[in-house]
C-alpha cells in the first residue's frame, strides 16, 4: 500500500512542479540592461491628430492640451513607445501598458493593478479613453494630480507600481538607444529629460480618443440625441431612453453625471458604494473615467468590486448606501439614498445600450498597440 501512496505523491509533486514551471515560463522576466530589443515602427509616424465628429466637437472647451505641449505626431509616437517600455520600471517587469491594456479599453482586467514586486495597489486602474478632456484639468480619480503631465509620471515613481527612483528616469531612458531619436523627432534634438518624458506620454495619451462604436454610427445620422436612433434595436433604444432621461420624465438619469456624447465626468461624485463608516476620506468624491468600452472593461468602480456590468447597474438598483457626500442625482427630497429599482427588462435594456459604446476599431488600433510586441519584448 505504502508504494502506491508514494507514488501518488510523486505524480502530484510532478504536477504541481510542471505547472510552477509553465508559470515560470509565462512570467515576464527582468531583462538586464544590456539586453535591448527595438520597439517597430513604421516608416512614417501613424497619424495622432484629433479629429472629433460633429456630436463630439462640444468636448473642445474640455480639452486639458497645454499650448506649451502640443499633440504632435512624431511626440506621442515617443510616448507610445515610452507606455510600453518594461524598462521603466525598476526591475524591467512592468510598463505603463501592464495596467492599462488596449484590448480593455487601456483599462486593466484586474480588481487592483499589480505592482513590479506582485504587490497590488489600492484602486482599480481606469480607462484612458478621452483622459485628454474633463472640466477642471486635474487627473486621477480623487484629482490630486495638477496635470496630465504631472500624473503620467506618477504611476513610474510609485515604489509599488514601477518603483523607478526619479533620479534614475532619465539615466534609465538614456541608455536604451533608440531613444535619441525617437527625441530629435519629438522635440528637436536628442535631449533626454523628466519633463519631454512627461510631455510624451501626455501627448500619447490625449491622443486616445474613441469615436468609432455603434452608438457614433447611428448618432451621426440624427441631431438629438434624446431620440430614437433608427439604427438601433428597439432594446438599444430603450436603455438609451433609460440613460438619457431624467428620472422625473421615466428614465434614470444616468446622463446628468455621465455628461456629453463622450460620457466623461466633468467633476467628482459620490455615488453611494459605502456608508460613510466603511469609507476612506480619499474615496468619498471621485471622478470616474468616459465610459466609452464599458461593457470590456470589467470589473467596475473604484476598487473593482463589481465584476460585471450588470452587478454595477444592480448597485444603482438597490444597493446605493447613505453618505454626506451622496450626489444630488442620487437622493430623494429628503436626503436618502434614491435606489432606482431598476426592473429586468430595464437591466437588459441599459446594459444593451452601454455595449453599443464599445469602439472595436479603438481596441485594435495599430496606432495604439504594443511596439515591442514584434521584437518579442
Amino acid at each position: 500500500m505504502k508504494p502506491l501512496i508514494y507514488a501518488a505523491l510523486m505524480m502530484v509533486a510532478a504536477i504541481i512542479a510542471a505547472f510552477a514551471y509553465q508559470q515560470f515560463l509565462n512570467t515576464p522576466k527582468p531583462l538586464p540592461v544590456s539586453v535591448m530589443q527595438a520597439p517597430y515602427l513604421p516608416l512614417s509616424p501613424f497619424d495622432y491628430a484629433i479629429k472629433l465628429p460633429v456630436h463630439l466637437r462640444e468636448l473642445k472647451q474640455y480639452s486639458t492640451q497645454p499650448k506649451d505641449n502640443p499633440l504632435t505626431n512624431h511626440g506621442a509616437t515617443l510616448g507610445r513607445v515610452l507606455f510600453y517600455d518594461r524598462g521603466l520600471s525598476r526591475n524591467t517587469l512592468v510598463a505603463c501598458s501592464s495596467c492599462h491594456t488596449q484590448i480593455a479599453g487601456f483599462d486593466g482586467p484586474n480588481r487592483f493593478s499589480i505592482g513590479l514586486s506582485g504587490k497590488i495597489t489600492e484602486r482599480h486602474s481606469t480607462g484612458l479613453a478621452f483622459a485628454g478632456f474633463n472640466a477642471n484639468g486635474r487627473y486621477f480619480r480623487d484629482e490630486h494630480a495638477v496635470t496630465l503631465e504631472d500624473q503620467v509620471l506618477e504611476p513610474i515613481h510609485d515604489q509599488i507600481e514601477m518603483g523607478l527612483a526619479k533620479g534614475d528616469l532619465v539615466t534609465r531612458v538614456s541608455m536604451r538607444p533608440w531613444y535619441a531619436q525617437l527625441f530629435t523627432n519629438a522635440f528637436g534634438d536628442a535631449k533626454i529629460t523628466q519633463t519631454r518624458i512627461s510631455r510624451a506620454l501626455a501627448q500619447f495619451v490625449r491622443s486616445m480618443v474613441s469615436f468609432d462604436a455603434p452608438y457614433d454610427r447611428a448618432r451621426s445620422k440624427v441631431k438629438d440625441r434624446t431620440k430614437p436612433f433608427p439604427a438601433f434595436s428597439k432594446l438599444q433604444n430603450g436603455g438609451k431612453f433609460l440613460f438619457m432621461t431624467p428620472k422625473s420624465a421615466g428614465g434614470y438619469g444616468c446622463a446628468s453625471c455621465h455628461e456629453t456624447d463622450a460620457f466623461i465626468m466633468l467633476g467628482r461624485h459620490n455615488n453611494g458604494l459605502d456608508r460613510e463608516r466603511n469609507t476612506k476620506p480619499e474615496n468619498a468624491s471621485l471622478r470616474g473615467a468616459s465610459l466609452r468600452n464599458i461593457a470590456v472593461r470589467a470589473p467596475h468602480m473604484h476598487d473593482g468590486r463589481f465584476p460585471t456590468l450588470g452587478a454595477a447597474i444592480d448597485h444603482y438598483s438597490t444597493d446605493i448606501q447613505p453618505h454626506p457626500l451622496l450626489g444630488a442625482q442620487l437622493k430623494d427630497g429628503n436626503g436618502n439614498p434614491l435606489r432606482l429599482n431598476i426592473n429586468l427588462p430595464e437591466k437588459a435594456a441599459l446594459k444593451a445600450f452601454l455595449e453599443t459604446l464599445t469602439d472595436e476599431k479603438f481596441l485594435f488600433d495599430p496606432k495604439y498597440s504594443n511596439p515591442f510586441i514584434n521584437r518579442g519584448e
